[in-house]
């Protein structure tokens, strides 16, 4: 079993926060400190991100196993479960498992249920292109990078995985060469064990293409209670890109009685 970096803020009912892929615990810094003053916020670092250890295989089960290996060595039996793009399928995963039995309410940030064709290699092979070995700065590689990703803001968001190693060398804070292996697990619909019956939140950003009206059938299928709010104006990113209203949202729902 492996230990989950976790970043933990607040007191009151746990909510726990699982971020996207390329991503870590700090993605939510915004939002976990306006809601630390409602809820005891734990940020975690999915296996093979951030801080977190690495795992034989990124899959999708394997993901969820390490979650709820980690609420069960935290002693945590009682949760709100909050999960973004890749976070919100290893949540939908962790909900369905059936060692799960202390979720009370799920909230799953832009995207489904259902297998995703392959949209990342692009980025996996432009940062694969780089030798970390051969930069000297930050710059360096946010040149390197905007040749292949134009992007600005995702070349960004990259970026911030990107740290001195205690060689004061260049390293990435995921593991880059398992998510490269292990991404066609990456892209599958999460495995569900059962059908889950909390309530179930999904946040779609207005301008994002990862969600659509056409999913909710499976939804409805996989979930007995599922609801939906639409964040206009955001993208993929809904929570850094609108994070007051993601904020509202989040609240409103946690605080309906089921």
């Amino acid at each position: 079993m492996i230990e989950l970096h976790s970043i933990q803020q607040g007191e009151g009912e746990p909510l726990v926060m699982l971020h996207g892929l390329f991503g870590s615990a700090d993605n939510f810094g915004v939002v976990a400190r306006e809601l630390q003053n409602r809820f005891c916020v734990v940020r975690v670092d999915l296996p093979g991100h951030g801080l977190s250890p690495k795992l034989p295989s990124l899959s999708l089960a394997a993901m969820a196993n390490a979650v709820l290996d980690m609420l069960e060595h935290k002693g945590i039996k009682q949760f709100h479960l909050l999960g973004h793009s890749l976070g919100g399928k290893v949540a939908m995963s962790v909900a369905a498992n059936a060692r799960c039995n202390g979720l009370q309410k799920l909230i799953v940030v832009d995207i489904a249920p259902k297998d995703y064709p392959p949209h990342h290699q692009d980025i996996l092979e432009a940062l694969q292109a780089i030798d970390l070995g051969a930069i000297a700065s930050r710059t360096t590689a946010e040149k390197l990078l905007s040749s292949t990703i134009t992007d600005a803001g995702i070349r960004a968001f990259l970026l911030k995985s990107l740290y001195r190693d205690k060689k004061n060398g260049f390293a990435w804070r995921f593991d880059l060469q398992q998510l490269s292996t292990d991404y066609p697990l990456i892209a599958k619909s999460p495995p569900l064990e059962q059908r889950v019956e909390q309530p179930t939140l999904f946040i779609k950003g207005g301008n994002s293409d990862y969600l659509h009206a056409s999913d909710e059938p499976i939804i409805r299928q996989a979930f007995v209670s599922p609801s939906v709010k639409v964040i206009m104006g955001a993208g993929h990113w809904p929570h850094a890109e609108k994070p007051e209203q993601f904020v509202r949202i989040c609240e409103q729902f946690l605080a309906t009685k089921p």
